[in-house]
């Protein structure tokens, strides 16, 4: 792919709150100094190396929409784009009262209604029509994937497909091989490392928004754009770009903030704002886990980090930060070197480039699952990864072990159900080996097939805790899937294909078949602080809270505890064979 080598672009945002300013010369002399030039001292810089704050937040940017994996992806991008992201804005600009009106009732936060924040109606016009103009590339990749799958309906009737290799929309030529299943029914499988690398990936359209404490309020991102505003500091540079690495390797590590902004680009309206962004407070030393122990640290959602003295693995990084009214772990928390971070599947509440891209440089080796091989619906997350500047990316297939330390691994276990049945492979269920100990994290499973899990404990034996996701309502399979699906859907299939994890009965029978002797309810987007990416928070009424309370019940009554995990939670196991 191309990186990065023309001049960045910066939008210097209204200031932000408290700006610091750094001095970078020597005060002026009070009086004329007439001595020789060689007689006087020379005037040095001053070099103030400082940390970027725990509190700082960094929003990657597609067009001005958060960058989640089914929108960073070429070709399923540019169906989301046109087919779920335009029509939002389109809509509003036609009708602004209509989605003001919405997003004044609460129980509509989380649906297609666009709130523009600052801006007025005809700033999100024109900004429409920079959009319309900067992802040619990407909505012609949209058209031609229609255009492909027509030629095949009408085409590809069982004989031979080389015929039809000219007549391939140009923006797919090279990109994809035309094939039939077993059963004579065309298809196309796309060769994705060369759609990263052609106009559609768009790096220009790739921004990081920075903002010195985490916004309150936050539109939903799926629904809104994020949009420039006060308090943002918005930097055109790719994500793949070294100079990131740098900018967040300084939470740990001070850093001469003058030289980063100008390698930034940033012009000098911009640099107060930059500054506001550091201080002069080292961070503190991660907590050391004690010989003999394995310690797990909840921190939100799906995000669990699992610690020995050895190493440690890092699952679903979806991780919050300091300052934002609540009490959790952050990346203030996390290890200043992980050995591993596993992601699950490919869902943007567990594939987080916002979390990501900040720890790229402490992250030892991202554990992927294996892709199906370039379907439209399953793309590749190591593709993705390395696209986006991560060298160190593992796919796991079932069954398949990733040593991380000594005595510390992770097996990938089959994942089914969640995805409304479309064939995905791009999924895998963790289980982490820790000192004789076993962590099994479900995440959105739906158990369907018990005998499944029969056969999975035969090879893998019982487990010490069960981490499982009680999304059991879920939503529809349009909500994710339509853009990318090739026929409209009719309102039965959307509304009875979910993406929905287990339920109490579902989870407590799986936790019997593996043994678990805990089980943890989680991955019920609940958090507060996550609210914009998950469009949720905790309902005490709500039928997945219901679930965890009869999962509770459930399990106390086989002498299992169980319980919900929320904000924050932290539990230690010692060694296997030894005493508690």
């Amino acid at each position: 792919m191309a990186h990065w080598e023309s001049p960045p672009r910066a939008c210097a945002a209204p200031s932000l709150r408290d700006p610091i300013r750094i001095s970078t010369t020597s005060p002026e002399p009070t009086s004329v100094d007439r001595r020789p030039p060689l007689a006087r001292e020379r005037r040095v810089p001053v070099i103030q190396k400082r940390h970027l704050r725990a509190s700082v937040v960094a929003q990657p940017l597609l067009h001005r929409w958060y960058a989640w994996p089914y929108l960073i992806a070429p070709h399923t991008g540019a169906l989301n784009l046109r087919e779920r992201l335009l029509p939002i804005v389109r809509n509003y600009v036609m009708s602004p009262a209509l989605h003001r009106n919405a997003l004044a009732d609460p129980s509509r936060y989380g649906g297609p209604f666009l709130d523009p924040g600052s801006a007025s109606t005809a700033e999100v016009e024109a900004w429409l029509e920079t959009v319309l103009r900067d992802a040619r590339a990407r909505l012609t990749l949209a058209d031609d994937i229609d255009r492909l799958r027509a030629l095949l309906a009408e085409r590809a009737t069982g004989g031979p497909l080389e015929s039809l290799y000219p007549e391939v929309p140009e923006s797919l030529r090279g990109c994809v091989e035309l094939v039939y299943d077993t059963a004579n029914r065309p298809s196309f499988r796309f060769f994705e490392p060369l759609l990263y690398r052609s106009p559609a990936f768009e790096e220009h359209s790739q921004v990081l928004s920075l903002t010195a404490v985490p916004p309150r309020d936050q539109a939903f991102v799926y629904g809104s754009p994020v949009l420039p505003s006060p308090g943002r500091l918005d930097i055109g540079v790719p994500f793949s770009a070294g100079v990131w690495d740098d900018l967040f390797a300084a939470r740990l590590q001070p850093v001469d903030t003058r030289e980063l902004a100008e390698r930034l680009g940033l012009d000098a309206g911009a640099t107060g704002d930059f500054d506001a962004l550091f201080h002069d407070e080292a961070p503190r030393p991660h907590d050391l886990v004690p010989d003999g122990q394995v310690r797990m640290r909840y921190f939100g959602h799906a995000t669990v980090l699992v610690e020995t003295a050895a190493g440690c693995v890092l699952l679903d990084p979806l991780v919050g930060y300091s300052d934002d009214g609540h009490e959790h772990f952050g990346i203030a928390d996390l290890p200043h070197h992980i050995d591993a971070v596993v992601i699950s599947h490919f869902h943007s509440d567990h594939f987080s480039l916002e979390t990501l891209l900040q720890l790229r440089t402490r992250i030892g080796t991202i554990v992927v699952p294996r892709a199906s091989g370039g379907t439209l619906q399953d793309p590749s997350l190591k593709v993705m990864l390395e696209a986006l500047g991560f060298r160190r990316v593992v796919e796991m297939g079932e069954l398949d072990t990733h040593q991380v330390a000594e005595g510390l691994d992770v097996v990938g276990l089959p994942f089914i159900g969640e995805h409304a049945d479309l064939d995905i492979r791009t999924k895998m269920v963790p289980l982490v080996r820790a000192l004789g100990r076993s962590f099994m994290f479900a995440t959105d499973i739906t158990p369907v097939e018990p005998a499944l899990y029969d056969r999975v404990r035969d090879v893998v034996g019982e487990v010490d805790a069960l981490f499982v996701g009680l999304e059991c309502v879920g939503a529809s399979l349009g909500w994710l899937y339509g853009p990318l699906m090739e026929a409209k859907l009719t309102r039965e299939q959307n509304q009875t294909r979910r993406l929905k994890g287990s339920d109490a009965a579902m989870a407590d029978r799986l936790a019997r078949q593996v043994g678990a002797r805990h089980v943890y309810a989680y991955a019920m987007g609940l958090e507060p602080w996550l609210k914009h990416l998950t469009g949720s928070d905790f309902d005490a009424e709500s039928e997945p809270v219901r679930q965890s309370h009869l999962l509770e019940e459930l399990c106390r009554q086989r002498s299992v505890g169980s319980e919900l995990l929320y904000r924050q939670a932290e539990r230690v196991w010692p060694a296997a064979g030894t005493r508690s």
